[in-house]
């Protein structure tokens, strides 16, 4: 259940980009676990809702573009055209996770396709920046990646913040708008392996919001409700 808002408190907005008829019982508990995660982080509360009920967007802080398990010729491209509208007309900050930053390119005017293998898994990116979104983090950082898809053709705006031997495209930030993305999956850290929680982390900061989140916060979502043992995970 998500906790109750005022009209006029500071909140924060999760997008779920599954498709409806994707979400079973455990990917429904995923996306919950996932808006928690968030609150904790971010300091404020997290409302969610699926991206076929979006028209258009209120007053949110800060906007999160989730995941999708489901390929994009299963979605509701109606829906989705909606969504494009309603982003347009919001001006803050949009952070894009895998499919949600996939959306993002689209929006933008760029292109993906389907890779010959699905990445699933740790994995080492190149951070060379280490400002913006990835401030503080080494210039090899490990995060977790699970996608099938990959960005072939970046909008003009967009600036690549990190990539790896497997994606061209691990982060970027496009110029002309608050938008920030990456393929692989920040919600999902360890102990051992915390860069997914800085990259939260800094996102909520360039939104404005808290600074010094919650220490008992620890990274889950759908894939980590379906595959839990993360810590002994190799990276690839």
């Amino acid at each position: 259940m998500q906790s109750p808002t005022s009209e006029h408190e500071t909140y924060v907005e999760l997008v779920m980009n599954e498709h409806p008829a994707a979400i079973r019982r455990t990917q429904a508990w995923g996306y919950e676990r996932m808006r928690r995660l968030f609150a904790q982080l971010a300091g404020v509360p997290v409302r969610s809702r699926g991206y076929v009920e979006v028209d258009r967007f209120d007053d949110p802080a800060a906007l999160i573009l989730s995941g999708s398990f489901a390929p994009w010729s299963h979605h509701d491209q109606a829906a989705l055209r909606r969504l494009e509208r309603g982003l347009s007309g919001y001006g803050g900050p949009v952070l894009g996770i895998c499919a949600g930053m996939q959306l993002q390119v689209m929006f933008a005017g760029g292109a993906i396709a389907p890779r010959r293998d699905p990445v699933v898994g740790f994995r080492r990116i190149e951070a060379p920046a280490q400002t913006d979104l990835l401030r503080g983090m080494n210039p090899t950082a490990t995060v977790y990646a699970h996608h099938s898809e990959d960005v072939v053709a970046l909008p003009s705006n967009a600036r690549v913040l990190a990539r790896s031997e497997r994606c061209a495209v691990e982060a970027l930030r496009l110029t002309d708008r608050r938008w920030w993305g990456t393929q692989f999956h920040p919600e999902i850290f360890t102990t051992r392996r915390p860069d997914g929680r800085r990259v939260l982390e800094n996102f909520f900061a360039l939104a404005g919001l808290a600074r010094h989140p919650s220490d008992s916060a620890h990274g889950f979502s759908l894939d980590s409700v379906q595959a839990p043992g993360l810590e002994s995970l190799p990276v690839c």
